[in-house]
Parts: structure tokens; sequence; C-alpha cells
């Protein structure tokens, strides 16, 4: 059985995961536009856009939550 203590302070969140997450997600981004532009035909559409940014972003919120 787990035991919980409520006494302490919950743990302080680190700044380097904050950043980290976003520098991921932007990479992510950068990389999936620059994939997508050399697969199909540059620039590609906004519908590849608008997939990358939806991955980009789960990507660096996972990262970011993976981190702490």
């Amino acid at each position: 059985m787990a035991i919980t203590i409520r006494d302490t302070e919950p743990r302080k969140r680190n700044i380097a995961s904050l950043v980290g997450g976003y520098v991921i997600a932007v990479g992510c981004f950068v990389l999936w536009v620059l994939c997508a532009g050399q697969l199909t035909q540059w620039p590609p559409s906004v519908l590849s856009i608008a997939a990358g940014a939806v991955v980009a972003t789960g990507v660096g919120v996972w990262i970011r939550l993976a981190d702490l």
C-alpha cells in the first residue's frame, strides 16, 4: 500500500524542462516542415503544416512532462 506524506511541500519544477520542451517542439516542427517540403512540393500544404504543428506540440508536451 502506498504511503502519501501531506506535510511536505511540492517539488519545484525546473525551468530547464520547460525550455527543453519548447526547443524540442520547435526543432520537431522545423524538421517536419523540411521533410514535408522534400517529400511533396515546396512550400508544403497547409494541412501538412497543421499536422506538423500538432505533432510538434505533442512531442514538446511529452518532453516537458517526462523531464519533471
